[in-house]
């Protein structure tokens, strides 16, 4: 090549150069890209579109980002990405040569056979780093076994929908609690035991090695408050952790999620808040497994729970939408369900009266939301309650009906805990409040 074209390829813009056509190098702007309505680099920059391969940037290493921790502020699931993404990374072309310690090695082996059981299942998700504008470098995020980026994708795309009302506004399991897993080791082995769990639901044979996965981070938490300082306890790691952990109690339909949560409201009343959209989210979830966890255990603890302010620990249904919308409709007609199985709860623990007329109208009002409507499946607390009560044949059959709706779609072992115990309520009469730890041992949520 001539000295001339050396120097005429040096001058030319990116943009030039990437139709390969002449570029005439005019300052600031070519006159090439100023007909196209295209923005120009200038003559002579140059722009990287992506992560290099040699040199200071191989591996991950180089420019970081300016945050509390090296995690993504967005990570994309393939399943619900938009059909048009600018430079976009495949998680999977980084290096995979990471070191791991010697209980994160226990703790894969364990799982990994459920793992690969995914992969051949078809339920694999491809995960994806999003840049944050058009010129930047996307984020770097710390190399990952396969077999931790399947769970990730089992629970973001089986699990993470559960957990909230509106999964298509948005999902703080999927785009806060995952980035978070990214770089707090105990989090992580928690989403993995609990994609894990909702996988052996339908492969039982899974079960012994994720009941021992739990059993470890359950084991590791009692350590750590031992023996760790405060600063390793009380954050935002640990607290996800232990709700993550209840999300897996509501998937198993376990007996022994009691501990659990009240591990959780000892955190949340020790720990410092922070007004951050990480401590925001976690904070609802904490009112959500109080709020319906608490009369689970016991009528005094239930009593307790909710004659706090209602509305204050019904924020995890609360969106920032229109309020025209249908889906704030929804959202309305929701917290008043929520709030009149409420006084059915309070009412029973009072008295021994028939409570009909509050139980029909339950029933007129989670009759105005479609059982097969986006965000239905948060009504197995009220159907449960309602059912509970009922001694009117029509709304027993009614509440248990809208249960068994929400189970075929979830599968989450609870609801069918939920509904086999009812027999046992029934039979019981006006002191079902006060023995639901022995008849319906379980999250039913």
């Amino acid at each position: 090549m001539t000295a001339s074209g050396s120097k005429s390829k040096s001058k030319s813009c990116r943009e030039c150069t990437k139709r390969r056509i002449i570029c005439d190098n005019s300052e600031p702007s070519c006159n090439k890209c100023l007909k196209k309505g295209i923005h120009c680099s200038g003559s002579g920059r140059i722009r990287f579109s992506g992560v290099a391969l040699r040199g200071k940037l191989r591996d991950g290493f180089g420019p970081q980002p300016e945050a509390p921790s090296a995690t993504p502020s967005k990570i994309r699931w393939k399943s619900d990405q938009p059909k048009r993404v600018r430079r976009t990374r495949q998680l999977s072309d980084i290096s995979e040569n990471e070191t791991q310690t010697p209980q994160q090695v226990r703790d894969d082996e364990a799982l990994s056979q459920a793992a690969t059981e995914m992969t051949d299942s078809g339920t694999s998700t491809s995960l994806e780093l999003v840049s944050r504008s058009p010129e930047s470098i996307p984020y770097w995020i710390p190399s990952m076994d396969p077999q931790v980026r399947m769970s990730m994708s089992h629970f973001a795309e089986h699990v993470a929908p559960v957990m909230v009302v509106l999964d298509h506004v948005g999902n703080g399991y999927r785009d806060i609690i995952l980035p978070l897993a990214c770089s707090h080791d105990l989090l992580r082995r928690a989403v993995g035991v609990v994609a894990a769990q909702h996988f052996a639901l339908s492969h039982p044979s899974f079960q012994g090695a994720v009941d021992q996965g739990r059993a470890d981070i359950i084991s590791q938490l009692r350590q750590d408050a031992f023996q760790a300082s405060p600063d390793h306890v009380f954050n935002q790691g640990t607290w996800a952790t232990i709700i993550v952990l209840l999300v897996g109690e509501t998937i198993t339909g376990s007996s022994e999620y009691g501990h659990l949560l009240q591990t959780l409201l000892c955190l949340f009343q020790h720990i410092g808040h922070l007004n951050s959209s990480t401590t925001r989210f976690l904070t609802q979830q904490t009112h959500m497994f109080e709020f319906l966890g608490q009369p689970l255990l016991g009528e005094t603890q239930g009593i307790n729970a909710l004659r706090l302010p209602l509305e204050n620990y019904l924020d995890w249904i609360c969106y920032d939408l229109p309020s025209d919308s249908e889906d704030s409709n929804l959202l309305f007609r929701l917290r008043m369900a929520f709030i009149k199985a409420s006084h059915i709860y309070l009412g029973r623990t009072s008295s021994d009266e028939d409570q009909w007329q509050l139980i029909e109208n339950l029933k007129e009002l989670v009759s105005q939301i479609d059982p097969e409507r986006v965000g239905a499946h948060a009504l197995v607390w009220v159907c449960f309650i309602g059912a509970a009560d009922s001694t009117d044949p029509e709304h027993r059959k009614f509440f248990i009906n809208r249960l068994k709706q929400v189970f075929t779609k979830t599968r989450f072992n609870n609801i069918l805990s939920a509904i086999n115990a009812l027999p046992g309520i029934w039979r019981q009469k006006g002191s079902w409040t006060r023995n639901l730890t022995l008849t319906a041992p379980t999250l039913i949520m």
